[in-house]
């Protein structure tokens, strides 16, 4: 598969799951979830999903986790692929990178 259909395909992802979040599964008002970014390997078969959020990252972390399943039959509702990955969440930790090099 080429970069450029890759970068596509992760984008796509990107947006899709973030509309997802937020319609079924953000429920707090004084948290905000972000996915920064998503790598998805060549042949489909799994994407990782990098998350921030301002309080109780962990917690979000178990919970999507738990729900990749559901989420990811979500995904293949709204997104035409012939392969749906599966979905692991992880901690981004760019934002920590940037604060302690000072960046």
């Amino acid at each position: 598969m080429s970069k450029y259909r890759l970068e596509r395909i992760n984008r796509l992802i990107q947006k899709e799951l973030s509309d997802i979040i937020f319609e079924n599964i953000e429920k707090s008002k004084d948290n905000f979830i972000t996915i920064t970014n998503v790598i998805t390997k060549p042949d489909l078969s799994s994407a990782t999903i990098y998350i921030s959020a301002l309080k109780d990252e962990e917690n979000i972390l178990e919970n999507l986790n738990k729900r990749s399943p559901y989420l990811r039959a979500l995904l293949g509702k709204r997104v035409r692929l012939r392969k749906i990955p599966n979905l692991k969440f992880e901690k981004d930790f760019t934002q920590q990178f940037y604060e302690k090099h000072g960046l």
